[in-house]
């Protein structure tokens, strides 16, 4: 007997065997999320009523099914606790209400909401003692984040989201955190700076409690939270970019313990506008708004 061909049938007999073990184990759920949930027909349909809208895609578009659960959060009263230390020890005064503490420092106001919602407002500014304009993004991205952890108030695991700049004079930088392989949209750190100051910080962070993968479902896919968010917004005046198009977790600011939060897609338009198509119903979920009010002009 030839003794190199039976090892190779062997081999090849091995490598068989575990293959069909493999397609037996793991096919179902790989086939299920490798199947495309758009088509190049649906996507190109959808192009076109954007475009009738106004709106024009201007990224890709992930194709294959995917799934999500909800997720259950918190405030996450650690970083509150930690960020307002500074406040409660050196405060010249400090005020409470129901809702929210107000203190009062020489150059800083702080209010920390019962919400969990921070509010830090310096006057007249720290100086960042760079010229913003001459810097890129990522540059100027790496001097707020360590100017933000020298000043002990960014959290951790704060990843940097977008900028917008307002105006010449006005650029605002937004952090995000991260849930292993979703952002969590709704914890967000805002800083806000004018004449190369830090004028503003605003940081709403959420505790990550539980994921429920047997609530596990298929996701509406990219294209149909595309055909929504166009539906509800109807037809735009001008001209209007789609930059992103990806899915998180988002839901508005809760004076509660603990609840639940929904998959989202998140839509970008312009590169700084931001909507959220609820990734489950269509539907599009409310923005979070905060105050933008000074302690000293909230009523007492």
């Amino acid at each position: 007997m030839n003794l190199g061909r039976a090892k190779t049938i062997l081999i090849f007999a091995f490598i068989g065997l575990n293959l069909f073990l493999g397609y037996q184990l793991f096919w179902p759920d790989f086939g299920r999320l490798t199947q495309v949930a758009v088509t190049s027909e649906e996507l190109a349909a959808t192009e076109d009523a954007l475009n009738e809208n106004n709106y024009y895609l201007d990224t890709s578009l992930d194709r294959a099914v995917q799934t999500s659960d909800f997720l259950t959060v918190s405030p996450y009263w650690d970083t509150k606790e930690d960020t307002i230390k500074r406040f409660e020890a050196n405060a010249i005064r400090v005020d409470e209400t129901e809702d929210a503490t107000y203190y009062n420092l020489p150059g800083i106001n702080a209010v920390a909401h019962s919400s969990g919602l921070i509010q830090i407002f310096f006057d007249p500014g720290l100086s960042l003692e760079e010229e913003l304009s001459d810097l890129d993004e990522s540059d100027l991205n790496d001097l707020v984040e360590q100017f933000l952890s020298d000043e002990e108030i960014l959290p951790d695991g704060a990843l940097f989201d977008y900028l917008d700049r307002e105006d010449d004079d006005v650029t605002v930088l937004y952090y995000k955190q991260m849930l292993e392989d979703k952002p969590i949209f709704a914890s967000q750190l805002k800083a806000v700076i004018q004449a190369n100051h830090l004028q503003k910080v605003e940081i709403y962070w959420l505790k990550p409690i539980e994921r429920i993968p047997e609530r596990e479902m298929e996701v509406i896919p990219a294209n149909e939270a595309l055909n929504n968010l166009a539906n509800t917004l109807g037809p735009s005046t001008e001209e209007r970019s789609i930059n992103d198009i990806r899915l998180g977790y988002f839901s508005g600011e809760y004076d509660a313990e603990k609840w639940e939060i929904p998959p989202v897609w998140r839509i970008e338009l312009d590169g700084k506008q931001h909507h959220y198509i609820n990734a489950f119903t269509g539907n599009m979920e409310q923005e979070k708004t905060v105050s933008e009010k000074l302690p000293d002009e909230e009523d007492n």
